[in-house]
């Protein structure tokens, strides 16, 4: 499971069928966690989240599962990469779904944005340093992905690696405002 937002209905559900492995919270933003103890009714899964963001789950939470950079992370036959994405929250963590068999099939990978980045930009920002880490974020792990990746992001439509770089190139285009943060659009 990535993430638990309100009216978890459907992930209690889904986690009735199932034994999850883990649960993966991309950050540490109440929208994405306020279904969190109603989907973790066992405390049997274990937790990741970014160290810096692990406060702000409730002290029961197992924090079994390492999300630092490049992390695997194995469930039955999934298989993740942790990314540590700093900026929208010190702790916000990307995870990408690929697999050597999935490529060779032709698949596309996908990423768990969370609110790192949306179609037409990133996640709101606290300051100009905080949207300076998050850019530094998407460029070091997420704009090196496959252009072909499908990017989930926390809120709204999909997108893909291809058009999100596409956008971003209009942003860096022009001169950085210093004094930019909040929520930013590439265009």
């Amino acid at each position: 499971m990535i993430d638990t937002p309100a009216n978890p209905l459907e992930l209690i559900e889904a986690r009735a069928k199932t034994n999850p492995t883990f649960i993966l919270i991309t950050h540490g933003h109440q929208d994405h966690l306020e279904g969190f103890e109603a989907v973790n009714i066992d405390d049997d899964p274990n937790v990741g989240i970014g160290e810096d963001d692990r406060s702000s789950l409730p002290t029961a939470a197992k924090f079994g599962i390492d999300v630092s950079t490049n992390q695997q992370l194995n469930a039955g036959d999934i298989s993740l990469k942790a990314m540590a994405t700093p900026g929208h929250t010190p702790g916000s963590t990307c995870y990408l779904l690929e697999t050597p068999e999935s490529l060779a099939a032709g698949e596309r990978s996908h990423v768990f944005t969370g609110d790192t980045l949306f179609p037409g930009g990133p996640g709101k920002s606290s300051s100009n340093d905080a949207l300076k880490q998050i850019i530094s974020s998407l460029e070091t792990h997420i704009f090196t992905l496959s252009d072909s990746t499908v990017v989930l992001p926390g809120h709204g439509e999909f997108t893909t690696i291809n058009k999100s770089k596409a956008e971003f190139a209009v942003f860096k285009s022009k001169p950085f405002d210093t004094t930019m943060s909040g929520d930013v659009t590439w265009a």
